[in-house]
């Protein structure tokens, strides 16, 4: 779990909640087509816009200055493994662990729920309705569709209700609302976490349902259809597939005569100034692009009376070599108090994580290895190189491990255990900060020595 998917969730959630808001109060009365493109555009935007890419960037640096600093030694103790290993927990590292357990979870129930449906495909009866194929099975407790057919019970009490389920369900099939569902599907999994793509989905099946049954009462009279919900959810089985939402929000829906079918204009031009709003603030667009009027300001802004002396104090103070000098030491002892900084949060960082191996202390394993990291603006290490022969550079940075044992002169600096210690803590390594130079975040290298020392 990084600061960027947590960053981008939190976008995620704004963008879905604001949009879900809209839609309870200004689109409730829609058409039902209407509703279904709005909230199946509001998982996409949601999905999409925190994506964007950013505008503009760091600052490049180019010549910081050569800085040698030496962190303090770590001494190895005996019980320093379990006190390493304690303090190095924290929800970053279980968070992916959590999400990974309910991710499997989800995946593991919709592959049962798919075994199953290929069960009573291959063992049920099958036939065919208005050009979709029907699938009949003893163990289908009511009508619904799934990957383009309808599912049925074998036998259904009353012949007509089994017609209106068949009008049902091929409705839904023809306003491809399988696919939808496809698509929610696969969603869930990955967003499982997440309240509002759970309230989203079940805004869009009941939208389902309202437009399927604005279908069947165009082919059945509204009463009829009316009593057959009345009947089928008052019987002892009911149909869950056909019946799914609140009887009272159904018969409702059926008679309502007041519903919009076009969206007013006041209605659309709003939404168009929300989903702009949303696009400046949730996508990072404006994240670090220049004013234009401060970028613009120019000395005609100063009255005319300074505007002279002014330009001979910019010109005399940039051309003197004692501003120049004063600048540059300046700026290099940011550079180092900067380096030095950093250095330290990289050191303590990895001497929560780093231990001395015991198999290495056993076989009297030292020595002193040399990497160049490189580590983004975020603070995360992308890549390191390691240099086996000593490359003459002076590391900024020297991390020491003492342990107990006797060095073996034969082994010194040849140790692959060692160096796989040192990878295993460097590989996708995400420091607590950035390194910042006048509160700007940018990327470094840090050349830093690993020693490893065995004390009787």
């Amino acid at each position: 779990m990084t600061p960027e998917i947590l960053e981008y969730l939190l976008r995620l959630t704004v963008i879905w909640a604001v949009l879900l808001a809209y839609y309870f109060v200004a689109l409730r009365r829609a058409g039902f087509a209407a509703q279904r493109f709005y909230l199946l555009g509001t998982l996409a935007f949601g999905l999409v816009v925190p994506l964007l890419s950013v505008l503009g960037g760091g600052l490049p640096v180019a010549g910081l200055p050569s800085v040698t600093y030496v962190a303090e030694p770590f001494f190895y103790t005996g019980g320093a493994e379990v006190e390493t290993a304690a303090s190095s927990w924290s929800w970053f590292t279980v968070l992916p662990w959590l999400y990974l357990t309910g991710l499997a979870f989800f995946l593991a129930r919709t592959l049962v729920q798919w075994k199953g449906l290929w069960h009573w495909v291959s063992s049920g009866t099958t036939d065919r309705y208005d050009g979709y194929r029907v699938v009949r099975h003893g163990n289908i407790n009511g009508p619904f569709v799934a990957f383009g057919c309808i599912f049925l019970p074998t036998e259904m009490t009353d012949a007509d209700l089994e017609h209106t389920a068949l009008i049902h369900e091929a409705s839904h099939l023809r306003a491809r609302h399988h696919y939808d569902t496809l698509l929610l599907t696969i969603g869930s999994l990955l967003l499982w976490f997440h309240p509002l793509f759970w309230m989203l989905r079940s805004l869009l099946a009941t939208v389902h349902e309202y437009e399927a049954d604005a279908a069947v009462i165009q082919r059945v009279p509204v009463r009829t259809y009316g009593l057959q919900l009345l009947h089928a959810s008052l019987g002892p089985a009911g149909y869950p597939g056909l019946f799914s939402s609140p009887i009272t929000k159904r018969i409702a829906m059926i008679t309502d005569k007041k519903r919009v079918g076009k969206l007013p204009t006041l209605t659309l031009f709003s939404l168009c100034l929300l989903l702009t709003g949303l696009a400046a603030t949730c996508s990072s667009l404006s994240r670090d692009v220049i004013d234009p009027i401060e970028e613009n300001k120019t000395l005609e802004e100063v009255p005319a009376g300074v505007v002279e002396p002014l330009k001979k104090t910019l010109t005399e103070g940039l051309n003197s070599e004692e501003s120049y000098e004063k600048g540059y030491e300046d700026g290099k002892v940011a550079a180092e108090k900067a380096i030095e900084e950093f250095v330290d949060v990289f050191a303590e960082t990895v001497y929560k994580k780093i231990v001395y191996p015991a198999a290495a202390r056993s076989a009297g394993e030292t020595g002193s290895f040399d990497f160049l990291i490189d580590i983004d603006e975020t603070g995360r290490i992308t890549d390191f190189k390691y240099n086996k022969e000593n490359s003459g550079n002076d590391p900024v940075g020297e991390i020491t491990l003492v342990g107990t044992g006797i060095a073996n002169k034969g082994k010194t600096g040849t140790s692959d255990i060692l160096v796989k210690e040192i990878l295993q803590v460097l590989i996708d390594l995400q420091l607590p900060e950035p390194f910042m130079i006048m509160e700007i975040a940018m990327p470094t290298k840090l050349r830093i020595r690993f020693n490893f020392k065995l004390e009787e």
